[in-house]
């Protein structure tokens, strides 16, 4: 589920395992989330209460021993808001304490030397029940930093890293991000050749492990004609306009399907 342009905030359910050791410490092991679809309107926000009950029935039934154990939240989420979501994801999550796991998608703090996740559980302050209704209301919740331990396969390491360090070309221009990544591109193409020049004139001693890389590299460039690659790349383009078209049209209509038949519940 891909957020609303508009929308600048995103939770989720998270679900895992909850066990508790001999000095009596819970650790919660998180092994997968989903977001579930949330907005703001007359300054309260709505969660869509119909996708997380489909969503976790799904979950489920591949994987029953997962449960929910707590909730996840990036962006701008307000005191007042926190708090109502996590006793939302209390009613619901093992030992009814939720953990709350805060990601940093700006990578403001990561790049400041601090952490990408972070997690806090939260005790109610003050808890009323309401006489007609018999529900229990609580006045505020009290957070509480946890320890966090994060484990990533190397393949996702280096994508985060890849992330924190904003190598990659972001353009909203599209013919604008694949000019500057053909340039980068270009540069490297041209780094490799001064390397290997230097080499084959004996200006510096080359490296065995430097050149297999690049015999195999060269290896994996397939052998095409201009006019073969001109074919082959005018239908990429072509595939990638259909998605894009794709794209939109199923957007449109997960909006409309969402503005028809949602069911939302206000926190």
């Amino acid at each position: 589920v891909r957020r609303g342009e508009a929308v600048d905030k995103v939770i989720g359910a998270v679900l895992g395992t909850a066990t508790t050791t001999a000095d009596g410490r819970v650790v919660v092991v998180a092994r997968t989330s989903y977001a579930i679809p949330c907005h703001d309107r007359d300054g309260e926000m709505f969660v869509d209460v119909e996708f997380h009950k489909t969503m976790l029935g799904l979950h489920a039934r591949v994987n029953p021993e997962e449960r929910v154990v707590g909730w996840f939240s990036a962006g701008s989420v307000t005191p007042e808001a926190r708090a109502l979501v996590h006793e939302f994801f209390a009613k619901e999550a093992l030992n009814g304490t939720p953990v709350h796991v805060m990601l940093d998608a700006d990578f403001t703090g990561a790049g400041n030397g601090g952490e990408m996740l972070s997690a806090s559980v939260g005790d109610t302050v003050l808890a009323t029940t309401d006489r007609e209704s018999g529900e229990s209301r609580s006045a505020g919740v009290w957070f509480s930093e946890i320890e966090c331990e994060v484990d990533l396969q190397q393949a996702t390491k280096l994508g985060v890293e890849s992330l924190r360090s904003a190598s990659s070309a972001k353009d909203d221009d599209d013919v604008a991000g694949l000019a500057q990544t053909m340039g980068k591109l270009g540069k490297l193409l041209t780094d490799a050749q001064a390397y290997v020049d230097a080499v084959v004139r004996g200006e510096r001693q080359g490296d065995a492990e430097v050149g297999r890389a690049l015999s195999a590299a060269l290896a994996g460039v397939p052998q095409l004609t201009k006019a073969q690659f001109d074919k082959v790349f005018g239908d990429s383009a072509e595939d990638v306009m259909m998605v894009r078209y794709l794209t939109n049209l199923t957007r449109t209509q997960l909006t409309l399907a969402e503005k028809l038949h949602t069911a939302a519940l206000i926190v």
